[in-house]
């Protein structure tokens, strides 16, 4: 198969899948995951965007890589609207960096950013607030990271059993003359720790499609 009828196949696996975090698609427990995560935040005002897991690219589209990069398509409005101190999420699938030449895991993300922070006790008690609401009792730990579209960032991890799980970034965006302080985390791993789950369900949750890089 081409490169073209590669890109075509996982944009077709990317439409077709469930969306967890989307109550019109049906119940899950990934949407008071979502819910744990975003309320946590000091009953800021909240602008929720939910897209099909596209963005533009060139003449067309690809598949989204991350749920920041709708946040960051958003960034000019939501600027030229004077959102300082809005609290801005995106749920939704995504489909994963990809590894070498083909391997692309599909998933559930969530980003939630702070327009016009910056502040370290923000971001910490953004990240603090959304962990001790979704993961009560589980510990969490922030290591520097470098390299990454959010800077300064951390990486997040939790404690899985007795090992640590890197979860997603937490830091300063900074894009099209404004900063937010915030998260992007993957969901899986985070379900599958929550203590108010009885049990996580795995199925509809992750999945591997075959593609080339776009």
């Amino acid at each position: 198969m081409n490169d073209d009828g590669q890109r075509t196949e996982a944009l077709h696996t990317l439409l077709e899948r469930r969306d967890l975090t989307d109550p019109a698609q049906g119940e899950h427990p990934m949407q008071e995951l979502v819910t744990r995560l975003c309320n946590a935040q000091d009953g800021r005002r909240h602008r929720s965007l939910r897209t099909p897991p596209l963005v533009s690219a060139g003449q067309g589209w690809r598949v989204r890589h991350a749920t920041t990069e709708t946040v960051l398509a958003a960034l000019p409005d939501l600027l030229a609207e004077e959102q300082a101190g809005l609290l801005v999420s995106c749920a939704g699938v995504v489909c994963g960096n990809r590894q070498q030449d083909a391997t692309v895991l599909v998933a559930h993300q969530l980003d939630c950013w702070i327009l016009g922070e910056r502040a370290s006790t923000v971001l910490s008690g953004a990240v603090g607030g959304a962990m001790a609401a979704a993961l009560p009792g589980v510990p969490y730990r922030l290591l520097p990271q470098r390299g990454s579209r959010v800077g300064p960032g951390f990486r997040v991890d939790v404690l899985a059993g007795s090992q640590w799980q890197e979860v997603g970034l937490c830091g300063v965006l900074e894009a099209e003359g404004t900063v937010a302080a915030g998260f992007s985390l993957v969901l899986e791993p985070l379900l599958a720790v929550a203590p108010w789950v009885d049990h996580a369900p795995t199925d509809g949750m992750t999945q591997t499609v075959t593609s080339s890089r776009s």
